[in-house]
């Protein structure tokens, strides 16, 4: 589509706006419009709190420019601000259908879309051209950068008197959702650091209120709509086993030990993220926040990881921890007023951010009275499968939630629902209850003291097959089933015959019994559903790290949700691997595992 030049020139909206304010407003804008009856759109170089300059486009609705309810719609890691840019209410990414730009401004609002800072056009490319981007590097969804920049832009169009500074919200997915609950967490207060040229200060950060930069408007976050983010950055990259949604075991210490890198995951990213698309902290980075290359080599150095000893893995963790997880903002999620609405939207086959990453968040929440609605299905990143017919109910669902917030539109229920995962083209069965742990009241369990044994230097020929990123590449760039044909070996494990048809909804938990050589090692697990004719299709997998001394242990771990129908004349099958490569990064410390007895405890709303 031709863009036309009929447009709402900057001048026209600081007209909106006292002239005692016009100073510190930002200029530059083009706005360009295709037909009388299409939003307009503006873009421009927008210098954020510190200076670097952010690529900007703000959609405003067709008609007159009045202060509208405003929603910031976050891009992934490595992507740019039109990921959410439609040129009409449709889009071919089930996702984006009915939830861009173009779609809330035909309903009334004003949309931010951005670039975040170190990735494109926000010095993500040619950084150091211009002495403005010299400290222009990403910050990883940093509360006090990349969250304080969408704090600090929103503010500047209540400066514009285009936005309504009480009625803001913000969604995105998985960076941009990593965002969206960061700022909810945050709330009406900025995360502000004493010099932003001196990266010493960086920790000494504190809270101040959220107001517009030139008019000092008091700002408020009304809504955010997460979509398949992280709520903690540490467990979801490097899961060690203990994180659970709390439904059949309790949410454990995820900090320690040191979890498994989700290597084929964690490598992606990091060169995606890299030049020519985006600006990591030159080395030798100073710069406690953002010192990505380090962080990155030595996870992939390997094991062991202890942060009593080793001063950069301690500083990672603690970065991540305290500034990029929204899961630790214990705080923050303690207080009393300004609980922002949350409706977080998780997959249960994404192997990046899985379900527990919402699930447990949710629940700390709503323990401390935060109004939340959490939704769970076959979306996210790989493997999930993305279907239209899932999206279009979830989409329609955050819709209403927006409408109520931002503009008084009926309550949708602060709810918790399970969709099940179908590898058919139909969408799977909904289910629905008030909170997450009466979705699935009831327990199927299978058992066995068959002895079993695993090595670390076994490989797993089933390992590559099941890789998110090997699985995405193989369907372009999309998640898809993955099934396994009979011929290929499975690894070790146990298998079961199903009683009766019952469906899996939750994570599973798997206690064992085991003897351990060695003072590190990994149990990593898969489930399987194992058809009449051999075909093995995986359901859910863990991921458990051990570190000690050599001898006997009780293991409790919880693996990965999922909502899955198993079929009478199936079997079940778990087995545990020490190589799960190239998802789980082999453990560098040598170690063996004997399995003296297993229990397998499913969560299930059908009793079987």
């Amino acid at each position: 589509m031709r863009w036309l030049s009929v447009l709402v020139p900057l001048p026209a909206l600081v007209g909106l706006v006292p002239a005692s304010a016009q100073s510190s407003l930002p200029t530059g804008f083009s706005c360009n419009q295709a037909s009388a009856a299409a939003p307009i759109v503006c873009s421009a170089k927008l210098p954020s709190w510190d200076g670097v300059p952010l690529d900007t486009d703000l959609t405003l609705p067709a008609g007159p420019v009045v202060p509208r309810p405003l929603i910031v719609m976050l891009h992934g890691y490595a992507n740019q601000k039109t990921e959410w840019e439609s040129t009409s209410a449709s889009n071919s990414n089930p996702d984006k259908d009915h939830y861009n730009n173009f779609w809330f401004a035909s309903q009334g609002y004003a949309v931010l879309t951005y670039t975040a800072r170190g990735f494109h056009g926000s010095c993500g490319q040619g950084p150091l051209q211009g002495p403005e981007c010299a400290r222009g590097w990403m910050h990883l969804a940093d509360r006090r950068f990349e969250v304080r920049d969408t704090q600090y832009l929103a503010g500047l169009l209540a400066d514009l008197g285009v936005v309504d500074p009480q009625k803001v919200a913000v969604t995105g997915g998985s960076y941009g959702g990593g965002q969206s609950l960061l700022l909810a967490m945050q709330g009406d207060q900025v995360a502000t650091v004493p010099d932003p040229a001196n990266p010493a200060t960086y920790d000494q950060a504190t809270l101040t209120s959220w107001t517009s930069p030139g008019r000092q408007l008091p700002m408020h976050l009304a809504a955010a709509v997460p979509k398949y983010p992280w709520s903690d950055l540490v467990d979801s990259l490097l899961p060690n086993g203990r994180a659970s949604d709390g439904v059949l075991l309790p949410d454990g210490d995820r900090l320690n030990p040191v979890g498994i890198e989700k290597q084929s995951y964690v490598s992606y990213f990091y060169y995606s993220g890299n030049a020519p698309n985006g600006y990591y902290c030159p080395q030798t980075c100073h710069d406690p926040s953002a010192n990505i290359t380090e962080w990155f080599a030595r996870v992939n150095a390997g094991e062991p990881y202890n942060p009593a000893v080793d001063p950069l893995v301690a500083t990672a963790i603690e970065q991540l921890k305290t500034w990029k997880s929204a899961y630790y903002q214990d705080e923050l999620i303690a207080r009393t007023t300004d609980l922002v609405p949350i409706f977080d939207i998780q997959g249960w086959t994404d192997q990046l951010f899985p379900e527990v990453e919402g699930v447990s968040l949710v629940n700390k929440l709503r323990a401390h009275g935060w109004p939340v609605k959490v939704a769970v299905a076959d979306v996210g990143h790989p493997i999930a499968q993305n279907k239209a017919a899932v999206w279009s109910v979830l989409n329609r669902q955050a819709n209403a939630f927006l409408d109520h917030y931002l503009k008084g539109s009926p309550a949708a229920a602060l709810d918790a629902s399970a969709q099940v995962t179908s590898c058919a083209p139909r969408a799977g069965t909904i289910y629905t209850q008030p909170d997450w742990a009466g979705l699935a009241p009831d327990r199927v369990v299978f058992d066995s003291t068959t002895p079993q044994a695993t090595t670390s230097a076994t490989a797993d020929p089933s390992a590559p097959l099941t890789d998110p990123i090997i699985v995405a590449a193989a369907h372009a760039g999309k998640g898809a089933c993955v099934s396994v044909r009979g011929t290929v070996p499975p690894a070790t494990g146990w298998e079961f015959a199903v009683p009766r048809r019952f469906t899996l909804l939750g994570q599973p938990a798997l206690h064992l019994e085991v003897s351990i050589t060695g003072v590190d090692a990994e149990i990593n697990t898969r489930l399987w559903d194992v058809a009449r004719d051999g075909t093995r299709t995986l359901v859910t997998r863990g991921a458990y790290r051990f570190t000690g001394g050599p001898g006997n242990l009780s293991v409790d771990t919880a693996l990965q949700g999922n909502g899955w129908d198993f079929a009478s004349n199936h079997r079940i099958r778990l087995e545990v691997t020490q190589n799960d490569s190239p998802y789980l990064r082999m453990d560098n410390l040598p170690s063996a595992i004997t399995y003296a007895a297993m229990t397998l405890t499913l969560p299930t709303p059908t009793a079987p």
